[in-house]
């Protein structure tokens, strides 16, 4: 599909001038936010309440920034759309939700351990919305109570995910085949899914 997109930069010779925020609109996504920041290494795509905002590094440019956002446009538009369709319903009982996660998450993870031959220090359940589980260079699992929200087979994929972080603290391809070897090599297939639920 052609779409089309507007932005104006100043002259090379007032562009010092002008402020570090530049904004295009884009018929679908609506409006695409610009920021250069002095500590970023990289060109990064972030998604804030619905807003866009592509994050530019000191001695990068708006030109190579537009044109990585159109790179990943199409994936902006998908994160959008799952935005609004995977987002868990905001009445949920969290103190409800967080016992019955102390209850069954730590049981399950251990089971899966044994089974799988992993050792771990500790498990802590905690109230997360920016990711389901993670695993410190410890041993320390900490899970998310919303993981409960999940269908059971994703949550069997968190848990062994972060069970595999206890040997590759990496996302190298050796992770992804212990992973790939624990879930009968639909670690990726898994982590597609996955990606359509918001925690």
């Amino acid at each position: 599909m052609i779409f089309k997109i507007i932005v104006t930069f100043a002259p090379d010779y007032i562009r010092k001038t002008v402020d570090k925020e530049k904004r295009i609109s884009d018929p679908q996504i609506g409006e695409i936010i610009f920021r250069k920041n002095a500590n970023a290494k990289r060109y990064i795509i972030r998604l804030r309440n619905k807003e866009v905002i592509v994050t530019i590094p000191l001695y990068g440019n708006y030109t190579r920034a537009k044109e990585f956002f159109l790179e990943n446009r199409q994936l902006v538009l998908q994160k959008l759309q799952l935005q609004t369709t995977a987002r868990p319903a905001q009445n949920i009982d969290e103190t409800a939700l967080r016992r019955k996660a102390q209850a069954v998450l730590p049981a399950q993870l251990a089971k899966l351990a044994e089974l799988h031959g992993f050792k771990y220090a500790c498990v802590k359940i905690r109230k997360s919305r920016s990711r389901w589980g993670s695993c410190s260079s410890k041993g320390t699992i900490s899970l998310s109570f919303y993981l409960l929200l999940l269908p059971e087979h994703l949550i069997e994929y968190v848990l062994l995910h972060e069970l595999c972080h206890t040997v590759q603290m990496n996302h190298s391809p050796a992770f992804w085949a212990l992973l790939d070897k624990c879930t009968q090599n639909k670690a990726r297939k898994l982590r597609q899914e996955i990606r359509k639920y918001h925690s």
